[in-house]
């Protein structure tokens, strides 16, 4: 049985927003953590900013599907669409062990 891909997608925050941006990410997270069983979604900031712009990332995994990481991803996308600055990446990948 393949292993589910992992997803993660990062973006870039203004400095002053990311209190509120990671606010904003952890609550929803909290709330796919239930709807999701199974699932784990994790949030990291990347230790230095650029251009007064830290740059936040989530990762996805444990998700059943593709239908299902596209559902999470869209309605993370739509909620975060106030904080972030630019477009958000996302880059999958597949467990190898």
């Amino acid at each position: 049985m393949p292993q589910p891909m992992r997803r993660y997608v990062y973006y870039r925050v203004a400095e002053d927003r990311v209190a509120g941006c990671s606010a904003a990410v952890l609550a929803l997270l909290r709330q796919l953590r239930t709807e999701y069983a199974g699932a784990t979604f994790e949030l990291l900031r990347r230790p230095e900013a650029r251009d007064g712009l830290a740059t936040l990332m989530e990762v996805h995994a444990g998700l059943a599907d593709e239908a299902a990481a596209d559902a999470v991803e869209a309605r993370l996308a739509a909620a975060l669409q106030p904080w972030i600055a630019g477009p958000r990446h996302v880059e999958r990948f597949l467990p190898l062990g």
